[in-house]
Parts: structure tokens; sequence; C-alpha cells
């Protein structure tokens, strides 16, 4: 899996060895896969999670978990509580296209506050499978069969070479 990593990382030229990427960690197996993966290829890297104060303490518990997670690789950690029913209702949105836009909004915010050079999510192949699919049942064009890119402007995708399966059986041989 790290060479798989490695060699899609190099061949779309996401990061080069000077940059210090945002990583969006949930605390689900995808990010916490891409964090490994991150810090066994000698990235430079910082975490950021988004605790959207939804499942109780469940939410609570992802974040100390991230928290942890950034103590064991020593390296920096933000996290932000959102109101996210409040903003939804506010905004007139779902609480899902709510909860996306205040973590973009405030990751992009980080990355330029603090000088990163890009943002990381952990978006796999099986993501973008999922979204094509959705896509083409909505009757979308041509840009929406696309899905979305392995880069777009400061986002990063380095996990798109990699299905959930993958990950998962990584996870798993790795403990």
């Amino acid at each position: 899996m790290l060479k798989t990593f490695t060699e899609f990382v190099s061949a779309h030229n996401l990061i080069s060895p000077s940059e210090r990427v945002l990583l969006a960690v949930s605390g689900g197996l995808d990010s916490v896969v891409m964090t490994a993966l991150f810090h066994k290829a000698g990235f430079s890297f910082v975490i950021a999670h988004c605790n959207f104060c939804l499942r109780g303490e469940e939410s609570n518990a992802d974040e100390a978990f991230v928290k942890q997670l950034a103590t064991h690789y020593e390296v920096p950690y933000d996290v932000k509580n959102f109101d996210t029913e409040q903003e939804a209702k506010k905004r007139g949105d779902s609480i899902q296209v709510a909860a996306r836009e205040l973590r973009y909004d405030w990751f992009l915010s980080l990355v330029k506050e603090e000088n990163y050079q890009k943002l990381a999510t952990a978006h796999h192949r099986t993501d973008l499978l999922e979204t094509q699919l959705i896509n083409l049942t909505r009757g979308t064009g041509l840009s929406g069969l696309k899905g979305f890119s392995t880069k777009q402007e400061l986002i990063i995708r380095p996990l798109l070479c990699s299905t959930r399966e993958e990950l998962a059986a990584y996870a798993d041989s790795e403990g």
C-alpha cells in the first residue's frame, strides 16, 4: 500500500518534499490510514478535525481519538466544534450540506492562515465511483460523470489510488 500511495502521489505531483500538508482527519478508517501513510512516507503534515457535535459522546470520542493520533505521530493538530444543526437551520440547508461547507471553509482558512501548501482529504476510489453513480442517477452531464479530481486547487486526494477494501486490508495488516 505504501508503494502504491507514494507512486500515486509522485505520478500526480500532489506533494513536494518541502510542502506542509493539512490532513482532514475524521477519525474513521480512511483518514487514519491516510495519516499513517503520510507518516510512513515522511511527508510533513498537521492534522485538523471537525467535531460537528451531532452524535453526542460519539462525536467527542472521535475528537479525543484524533488528538491521540496527532500525539502518537507527534504532529500539531487543530480541532473545531460546530453547532451544525443550528448552522443548517440558519442557512436553510440540510445538515450534510452545512457540515460539508463548514468543514471546507474552516480547512481552507487554516491552510491560508498557517501557510500550509495543501489540504489532503481521504477520498478513495470507492468514494469516486459512488459519487459518479449518484451523479448519473441525477441525470448529470460529463462534468458530473467525472466526479471529483485528484487535485483541485489546494485540495488533494492522495487515496484515489485505492479502494475502501484495500484501505481496510491495509489497516488490518498494520494493526
